[in-house]
């Protein structure tokens, strides 16, 4: 639901739609990390449902964390003098919005019907609560390098009915979690239609590479990396193949790019970090949110603790490196 309300942004922002030039605004590895939460969020809220029900999620807490971010990296680009980018403010306010709806919806309904019905289920776990855990946990693999609309919420409607048997043990709490989950992802799917649709018409299509350019033994490379969460699959590789970075995007060594790793927070606490964020489901793990120059990037990915991990949480002793922001 994180961006239902888009629809309303790109009427509103139409003249502030960018084109799919390769360069990208310095101050936008900031501005993205409000929208990347918004993955990690639902990356975080799967991870939680494997074993515990949905109405005991933070979602109060992931809204703090959630606007807290915002207000620090607008912040950062004030800070650093860049001008204010409208279309990009919209754009976040509007997701802001419409996942504050959303969260404090399941919120309300889970510390109220949910609940409820929880009590009159065994101590097990019924099938809709796994398939619950399994589409979310699909959602976000997808959402991490295809559009959050293009989902496929009518498989996944299908799936409740078709995948889970109608009656059995704890039938009261089945019929609890069929139907809220056949309103979430029927909502889902409609205002995926409107969006879909309003993207079209609104914005060229964007690029699916950031361009770069690498240095090695004075030796300069142009390279499209993949770009959202692959991108730092591919920077950490060329990385620790002893390249330095010299621009991404368009922006020089000069400008700064922002990162985020997830670890022990006692492994967090001894690095530099410009937000220091709980895991709210496991507070002893942290995120760690920092900047650096262009430049200095190889430098930070040479770390031997960071690793690209597939888990939400990484082993104990390594450091997860969760994304580059590309601009």
């Amino acid at each position: 639901m994180h961006r239902f309300f888009l629809s309303i942004l790109l009427l509103a922002t139409l003249l502030f739609s960018q084109d799919a030039s390769y360069k990208r605004g310095a101050d936008q590895t900031y501005l993205t990390y409000p929208e990347w939460f918004l993955v990690f969020s639902p990356e975080e809220y799967a991870y939680y449902l494997k074993d515990h029900p949905s109405y005991d999620f933070n979602y109060l807490g992931h809204l703090g964390q959630f606007w807290g971010s915002y207000e620090k990296m607008y912040a950062k680009t004030k800070e650093k003098h860049f001008e204010f980018n409208t279309g990009y403010h919209v754009m976040i306010m509007t997701i802001g919005v419409s996942t504050s709806v959303e969260y404090l919806i399941k919120y309300i309904y889970g510390h109220s019907v949910a609940e409820f019905f929880a009590l009159t289920q065994s101590s097990q776990r019924v099938s809709e609560q796994e398939y619950g855990q399994k589409v979310a946990q699909e959602y976000v693999d997808f959402i991490k390098n295809r559009l959050w609309y293009e989902f496929d919420f009518v498989s996944k409607i299908r799936g409740i009915y078709t995948l889970n048997s109608f009656f059995g043990k704890d039938f009261l709490r089945k019929c609890e979690r069929k139907s809220a989950l056949t309103q979430e992802y029927t909502v889902k799917f409609l205002y995926a239609k409107i969006i879909g649709f309003f993207t079209e018409v609104g914005y060229e299509e964007a690029l699916p590479t950031t361009r770069v350019e690498l240095s090695k033994d004075n030796v300069l490379l142009d390279m499209d990396f993949p770009r959202y969460d692959k991108f730092k699959n591919e920077s950490l590789k060329y990385a620790r193949k002893g390249y330095s970075f010299k621009s991404i995007a368009g922006n020089d060594a000069s400008s700064s790019i922002l990162y985020s790793l997830v670890g022990e927070k006692k492994i967090i606490d001894t690095m530099p970090c410009m937000i220091q964020t709980p895991i709210l489901s496991n507070k002893k793990y942290a995120r760690c949110i920092n900047d650096v120059k262009i430049s200095e990037l190889a430098n930070v990915l040479n770390n031997k603790r960071l690793a690209v991990i597939d888990t939400f949480l990484p082993p104990k002793g390594i450091v997860k490196l969760e994304h580059i922001f590309d601009y």
